[in-house]
């Protein structure tokens, strides 16, 4: 489906609750004080110097700076980590910084495993820090594969980088769009709104009118992650053309990129997020994504601060 989930959600406590429909809120609250207990132990077991915070988890500021600027609510972070469960098997690694940080937004649906959330708003710029999440603050009862089990407590590293400004991060994608353009030659794509760039494939029917503002659009169409190879969406696949009223349809560069496009007309549209999804929430590890939108939880399948690549072809206007 092409439409982005925009449904409000806390996806630690869904998958909590969804996979305990047959408990009692008696059961939750025992699996809350088992983790409880078992990260109190681990902690004093392995003569942690870890700070208590209010919601649960444990932390230790590795490295502290505290002229840095604090993390306010919606500033963008970006962060690397590493995450294990307690007894040390690895679930993933991105401390690489000759790559780009993991972004995310400082918010209630920003970022999952929420634990992560938590700890940045006790983090300032630069600094590094241990966080002990039970796993009511982790991954609830959710498992995947032997990488997840549920009822997993986890031991995380994290360091956050900075802060980023929406324009910073909008300007980086449209580099990147822009380098895609140069590197595969193509031609004759035009910004026509900041971070949206079109161009038309194949003309359409100019006996017909062209779509305005309010028409219903039906199309058939792909749309990638920009540089993927397979698309995140496909009508054809599902012999299900998608309709859509240009100027509501939730996604800034449909709405920009179909007005005006006539039927028959084949288009493609590069896109920054911040013209698509860009209410996709941050899920680490990324492995896991598809796997929980299968598993029916309302997220977006395209990853946040990624650029897309559209193709569609007009069927119909009304």
């Amino acid at each position: 489906m092409i439409v982005s989930s925009r449904t409000g959600w806390f996806l630690g406590l869904v998958i909590l609750m969804a996979s305990c429909i047959e408990e009692t809120e008696t059961d939750l609250d025992r699996a809350i004080s088992r983790d409880n207990l078992i990260m109190e132990e681990y902690i004093a077991s392995n003569n942690i110097e870890a700070t208590k915070a209010q919601s649960g988890f444990y932390y230790e500021k590795t490295v502290s700076q505290p002229e840095a600027a604090q993390f306010e609510n919606a500033d963008y972070i970006g962060m690397y980590y590493e995450m294990k469960t307690i007894d040390g098997q690895l679930i993933d690694s991105y401390l690489d910084e000759s790559m780009e940080p993991k972004y995310f937004k400082y918010s209630q649906e920003g970022l999952w495993p929420i634990a992560i959330t938590y700890a940045a708003g006790l983090a300032r710029e630069g600094e590094e820090m241990m966080v002990y999440a039970p796993s009511y603050l982790a991954f609830g009862n959710y498992g995947y594969e032997q990488l997840i089990l549920p009822a997993s407590n986890l031991v995380i590293q994290l360091k956050f980088v900075k802060k980023y400004t929406e324009e910073e991060l909008q300007q980086r994608e449209i580099e990147m769009i822009q380098a895609f353009i140069e590197e595969n030659d193509l031609e004759g794509f035009e910004e026509i709104e900041e971070g949206i760039f079109f161009r038309t494939v194949e003309a359409g029917d100019d006996s017909k009118s062209a779509s305005q503002l309010g028409s219903n659009v039906s199309i058939d169409f792909e749309l990638f992650e920009l540089g993927a190879d397979e698309p995140t969406f496909d009508s054809y696949e599902s012999n299900q053309p998608t309709t859509f009223s240009v100027g509501t349809s939730g996604l800034t560069f449909l709405d920009e990129g179909m007005k005006g496009v006539l039927p028959e007309e084949k288009v493609e549209i590069l896109a920054t997020s911040f013209a698509a999804y860009d209410n996709s929430i941050q899920i680490v590890p990324e492995d896991i994504r598809l796997d929980l939108v299968e598993k029916g939880e309302q997220i977006d399948l395209v990853k946040p601060f990624t650029p897309i690549w559209f193709k569609g072809e007009v069927l119909a206007i009304q």
